[in-house]
């Protein structure tokens, strides 16, 4: 017997393929019952195309929150994503249901980077991420005191004053010499030596680092799985970056293993980090998949240097730029730095006794949010924000850029005005609502101590000992925005230096 199939013809079969197609796309882009309003969805992308261009996806976010609400869901490729776009609700996320939001997505581009969220900023919060925080975070604390940090930053003056000599003969770009600094004072915490100029040690760090921070601009295959197979020379290179960074961080690693004695005080965090890994070899009250291994180690010294330096020369970055376009706040600042600090070097006992410069750096933080995204949350289980319901691993994006430019709690955002920060006595207003330059919750930056105590030595350092200018010509605003990325940066910009007494 023959059997005999009968097919349709070629139109009746593109009517079938086209309405499996639109049936899959409408299945789909179809939100999970509950979920926050949205844009609807293209076919595969989701609404990644609205995200690139010149427009930082902040405010592109921001922009979207006026049709759908505070609380939106967006389609990110494959995966479900809810953005908050103000303080009530980020409240809630970060702070009443932090352990529920406390999760991280699994990302390409950052799971390969730390092998498998092997460092704290990316890793779940299981026991031994809260090991290792609890670990970082008390030695950070210990290198954020004042005598320890003033020590630091006084070994490292004289040089940096060498190369701020040489660049007050014409216009010069402050990222360097500012960049120097920081780097200077966190490969000091972490390896317990420190750099000369020019060290082609330190700028290869800089450098490398700097391209690394670059890589994360959030990668197609993060979000659609299969364009991991797809070749894609812009990872390729940053691979070959990330890969010379970490050869840098594993030889001061093996340096130090090689020398570690712990019997003597620990003089830097890499010491502190071997002193942890052998006590609990030793005591053995902690299991087996819990302890520091070496790449623990490797990326805790990572996660240090991209967080550290990056925000704290952004943010000085900013503060020049800003301090540039609005001349009158910098010599309000100055005059304050003079009656409280005179001439010697700035202490952090000094914060007190100087609310204006104070105030002029939390302005900085907002005003120019250097991380305007945070890094995405994930909802660890089945939630709420508000009325609407949210599933179990779907990615939570905050938007801090949002909550520091809500007029509902800063009058006339756009304009930089240190004074908000400041009440009718004089005082700097602490635990302002809608300002979190640091996050909060379960989550915080773990190096904010030490962050904003060196952002004010470095700071105070600046202002007090040079005047910064325009070069002759320059008329637009200094303070303004490079490319998207995961770090908001300002465009390149010169500057003219002058000390003092000139």
């Amino acid at each position: 017997m023959i059997f005999q199939i009968d097919f349709p013809s070629s139109p009746a079969w593109l009517v079938l393929i086209a309405i499996i197609v639109v049936t899959w796309w409408y299945i789909d882009a179809r939100r999970p019952h509950g979920m926050p309003p949205g844009p609807f969805p293209y076919p595969i992308t989701g609404s990644m195309f609205d995200l690139i261009g010149d427009i930082p996806p902040q405010k592109t976010f921001k922009r979207m929150s006026e049709t759908y609400g505070d609380v939106f869901s967006i389609k990110l490729g494959s995966l479900w994503a809810v953005v908050v776009n103000n303080n009530e609700l980020v409240h809630e996320v970060l702070l009443t249901k932090t352990n529920e939001f406390s999760g991280r997505p699994s990302t390409f581009g950052f799971d390969w980077y730390t092998d498998g969220k092997k460092d704290i900023a990316t890793a779940q919060p299981t026991p031994i991420w809260k090991h290792h925080r609890m670990l970082a975070h008390s030695a950070i604390r210990k290198f954020a005191s004042g005598e320890y940090l003033e020590s630091v930053t006084e070994e490292i003056r004289p040089v940096w004053q060498t190369i701020m000599t040489e660049k007050l003969k014409g216009p010069f770009d402050p990222h360097d010499v500012i960049g120097f600094a920081i780097y200077n004072l966190i490969a000091t915490m972490c390896f317990g030596h420190r750099y000369e100029a020019n060290d082609p040690r330190l700028n290869k760090i800089m450098k490398t680092s700097r391209q690394c921070i670059e890589g994360f601009v959030g990668w197609t295959a993060d979000y659609i799985p299969w364009f991991r197979h797809v070749p894609n020379p812009y990872f390729y290179r940053f691979k070959r970056c990330a890969a010379e960074f970490t050869s840098l961080i594993v030889k001061e690693v093996e340096s130090h293993v090689e020398s570690f004695d712990p019997d003597l005080p620990a003089k830097d965090f890499l010491d502190i980090v071997l002193k942890s890994q052998r006590e609990v070899e030793i005591e053995d009250t902690v299991p087996v998949e819990n302890r520091l291994t070496s790449m623990h180690i490797q990326q805790l010294v990572a996660n240090i240097f991209h967080a550290g330096v990056d925000t704290m020369t952004t943010t000085l970055l900013w503060g020049i730029a800003s301090l540039i376009d609005n001349p009158d706040v910098q010599e309000k600042v100055k005059k304050e730095i003079d009656r409280v600090v005179g001439d010697r070097p700035p202490r952090l006992s000094d914060r007190g006794k100087m609310p204006y410069t104070e105030a002029t750096i939390m302005e900085i933080m907002r005003y120019k949010t250097a991380v305007p995204l945070a890094l995405f949350h994930k909802a660890l289980v089945d939630t709420t924000i508000g009325s609407y319901k949210i599933p179990a691993d779907t990615i939570v994006i905050v938007n801090l850029w949002a909550l520091h430019n809500d007029p509902k709690y800063w009058q006339s955002p756009e304009k930089f005005q240190p004074e908000r920060f400041l009440d009718s006595t004089n005082t700097v207003k602490q635990r302002l609502p809608s300002f979190l330059p640091f996050s909060t919750g379960r989550r915080v930056c773990v190096g904010e101590s030490f962050a904003k105590a060196n952002v004010f030595l470095t700071f105070v350092w600046l202002i007090q000992n040079f005047i910064f200018s325009k070069p002759e010509g320059v008329d637009s605003p200094v303070a303004v925005p490079d490319k998207p990325g995961l770090v908001t940066v300002p465009k390149p910009y010169n500057v003219l230096a002058k000390t003092r007494n000139t």
